[in-house]
């Protein structure tokens, strides 16, 4: 669960589940951020939005990985650990945020 703050045009705001996408290295880092991607539980069928298993995730109901919204945040703006996204998702995340910055 991450604290994202007041929202601002379309982005995801508020309290909400997110996925870490940064690797161990950056997470534990003198940064002190993380790499995630916010949750939502609406379906709009966009092919950046990567469907989560509820259970699995920690979440009640089927809910989607938001790629196109990836962000990094402090870890002041995290509020506590729900679940972790299957490895199929997280590789799906992966892939759908390497296309999105074309690399």
């Amino acid at each position: 669960m991450v604290d994202f703050g007041t929202p601002v045009g379309h982005e995801q705001g508020y309290r909400r589940p997110a996925v870490v996408v940064s690797v161990d290295q950056m997470n534990t880092s003198m940064a002190k951020l993380v790499i995630v991607v916010p949750v939502t539980r609406t379906r709009r069928n966009l092919p950046s939005h990567i469907e989560l298993e509820a259970e699995a995730a920690g979440l009640h109901e089927p809910s989607y990985a938001k790629c196109e919204d990836v962000k990094s945040v402090s870890h002041d703006r995290l509020v506590h650990r729900i679940g972790r996204a299957s490895e199929h998702a997280q590789r799906r995340i992966t892939s759908v945020i390497v296309t999105l910055i074309g690399a």
